[in-house]
């Protein structure tokens, strides 16, 4: 569904904008779940009141092994993010300052899976199924450079937190706005963007305390860690999506040769 006017683009995503930010004004965890969940409704109306039968317009079509695709994304944002935690603590820039107990650990996990997907999907359809839904008919180097920009500027309280937490947003936008191009989805990008941070809330139950020596240590490797992943996926891309010798940035090329 392309051809709706650039205002009804540009309020339609204002809203969206308005909804997820707007509980963080505001120390309330009820506020912040009413509204993150919340997001999913606005967002539907909005797709259905645009044309859409729902947020399938956004990149969220129950179809095309979908469930592997997030599957296979949990699984990879979970992996490589633990690697990242994995080297932080091996080159010295984290240190583990407790003991580890894994009941309570797991006792949280219902929790934590509930308080990291709705922030994830929100986020998602926002920075990327959006403009996905409306915008695809730019060039693909054009579109995964605006939404990997959309996604950095996304964090907006993060903006100043210095040079290396900037760039492993903007790679990370860069790996998830490539896995919504060529799959035609935003199931995959879901899936790691949720695994990334189920992982995280996890990493942060271990009592672990910062090398004051290499601060920004764990952000320059989370960046790498993210750049691998991207390698790989990009290898993906190559052989599932575009023809056999041809590494092509151009629409046309990726889209006709999707073989889902």
């Amino acid at each position: 569904m392309e051809g709706k006017s650039s205002a009804s683009i540009a309020s339609g995503f204002l809203i969206l904008f308005i909804v997820y930010h707007f509980p963080e004004f505001y120390s309330s965890f009820w506020l912040m779940a009413i509204f993150k969940i919340g997001f999913l409704f606005s967002a539907y109306f909005i797709a259905r009141l645009q044309g859409w039968r729902g947020l399938e317009g956004f990149g969220l079509k129950l179809r095309n092994r979908w469930a592997l695709k997030l599957i296979a994304g949990i699984f990879a944002g979970l992996i490589f993010f633990a690697i990242a935690v994995f080297f932080s603590h091996f080159l010295g820039y984290e240190t583990i300052t407790g003991k580890l107990s894994l009941t309570p650990m797991l006792k949280s996990l219902p929790m934590i899976l509930i308080m990291t997907l709705f922030p994830s999907i929100a986020e998602d359809i926002l920075t990327r199924g959006y403009l996905f839904g409306h915008l695809k008919s730019l060039r693909s180097f054009v579109w995964i450079l605006l939404s990997s920009t959309v996604y950095l500027l996304n964090h907006i309280w993060r903006l100043d937190d210095g040079p290396s937490v900037l760039l492993y947003l903007f790679v990370f936008g860069i790996l998830l706005a490539i896995a919504v191009w060529f799959t035609g989805s935003l199931w995959l990008a879901f899936g790691i963007h949720w695994g990334a941070n189920i992982a995280f809330e996890i990493s942060a139950k271990i009592p672990t305390a910062e090398n004051p020596a290499y601060p920004e240590g764990p952000n320059w490797i989370l960046t790498f860690t993210w750049t691998i992943l991207l390698f790989f996926l990009l290898l993906f891309v190559r052989s599932k999506y575009l023809p056999v010798n041809h590494f092509s940035f151009k629409k046309e090329k990726c889209v006709k040769s999707n073989k889902q």
